[in-house]
Parts: C-alpha cells; sequence; structure tokens
C-alpha cells in the first residue's frame, strides 16, 4: 500500500433507532432524528475535508454481540484491507475538526498512537497502529464508562489531542457544547438550538411503553440541511 494511504477513518456509530433507544435526551423522535442526522452529516463533513480514506460502519453493519467486539473486529477488518494505521470517531464530538484529523494522520505515520479525551472519561478519537493493536486486549477495555480513556491510554502508550472535547450524551452536554463551543459554526448552533427550542421534560409519549414502541408510533421527517 502507498504511503499516502497507509492510515484510514474508521466512522463508527450506532444508527438512528439504536441511537435513540440508547440516549434519546428526551427529545421526541421527530426531533431525535434530526439531531441524529445533523451530527452523522457534520461528522462526515469533517472527515471528507481531510480526504483520508474512510470506512462508515453503522449498527447494522458491525460484526460483533457487545461495543468492545464490534469496535474491535471493525479496527480489524481495516488492518486486513492493508492499512497500518486507524482513526476511530464517533457522531458525538461535532468539535472534531479536520486540522486534528490530518494531525492525528501524521503521528501515526511517524509511529505514535493518539487519544482524544472526552468529557465523560471515555474518547471522542482513538488512533492506532497495527503493530500495537491487540484484539484481546481491545476487547478487555470497560467500553462505556468513565474508565475507557485510562484504559486505552495505558494500553497504547499514546499521545493525547490537545482539545479535551464535549461527547453529547446527556441534555446537558447539549448546552454546554452550545455556550462553550468556539469551534462550531454559527449556523450549526443556530440548527442545534432550533431542535432543542420545544423541548420539554414531558414528551408527547406514553413512559409505560417501551421506547421501541415510540420509535413505531412517529413517522420521521429528513435531516436538517448542515453547513460546516
Amino acid at each position: 500500500m502507498s504511503q499516502v494511504n497507509n492510515t484510514a477513518i474508521l466512522f463508527f456509530s450506532r444508527n438512528l433507532k439504536e441511537e435513540f433507544l440508547a440516549k434519546n435526551v428526551g427529545l421526541n423522535i421527530q426531533q431525535f432524528s434530526n439531531l441524529f442526522n445533523l451530527l452523522v452529516k457534520k461528522t462526515q463533513r469533517t472527515i471528507g475535508q481531510t480526504q483520508i480514506p474512510v470506512k462508515t460502519l453503522f449498527s447494522d453493519e458491525q460484526i460483533g454481540s457487545s461495543f468492545g467486539e464490534r469496535l474491535t473486529n471493525g479496527i480489524s477488518n481495516l488492518f486486513s484491507e492493508g492499512f497500518e494505521n486507524v482513526i476511530v470517531v464517533g457522531n458525538d464530538a461535532p468539535e472534531l475538526s479536520s486540522e486534528d484529523l490530518l494531525w492525528v494522520k501524521n503521528k501515526l505515520e511517524n509511529g505514535k498512537n493518539v487519544l482524544g479525551r472526552d468529557s465523560h472519561g471515555g474518547a471522542y478519537l482513538i488512533g492506532v497502529s497495527k503493530k500495537d493493536f491487540c484484539t484481546t486486549a481491545f476487547l478487555n477495555i470497560d467500553w462505556n464508562t468513565k474508565l475507557v480513556f485510562n484504559q486505552l491510554k495505558l494500553l497504547l502508550s499514546s499521545e493525547e489531542l490537545e482539545n479535551r472535547l464535549i461527547d453529547l450524551n446527556e441534555k446537558s452536554d447539549f448546552q454546554n457544547i452550545l455556550k462553550q463551543g468556539l469551534h462550531l459554526s454559527k449556523t450549526f448552533k443556530q440548527i442545534l438550538k432550533a431542535i432543542f427550542s420545544n423541548y420539554t421534560s414531558h414528551t408527547n409519549f406514553n413512559f409505560t411503553l417501551p421506547k421501541s414502541i415510540w420509535f413505531q408510533l412517529t413517522e420521521l421527517r429528513g435531516p436538517p440541511s448542515l453547513v460546516s
């Protein structure tokens, strides 16, 4: 493989339904659909600006019964395709920039693994080389906990991106990023505010029903337009 293409990005995300079931942050289904598509398109646009090869894996394309298995398999498959380095990102850190990704690519191609620490003790970015990737060790990480970043840092002896970004898991995270997100465009913030403008602590849903039923009851609208 040529030097130009020895690094790939893995965009690893739940699909809309699974993301809603995991963290709807009090939005109804239509609002959450707009939010999900906004975040996905923002990440895809950021990745596209780098011209780094990318593999996108949503839930229904991932292989494994747990998050750790699905992520480990996704990384392993890119290594099996011939890439020497993989940069993993999700859809919940919209402040991530193309410059960040290019910096990580450069570090990886100079022998350094890289992590981005998020606001909850996890990692919004994982940059790992094939020579330092151990499937067993990755499977043993306590994924989706506050231990993730420290465990990965110990495992990979990695450098750290300077920016500690807000990852969007709770309504308070969205409130914080609207106040503190200095690197987000005005238009992006306006769309985000509009999505939450009709938020109330009580939705129109019957909370005695499973969220999987809520998802079936409402027809989803199309995604909002997105600019950088």
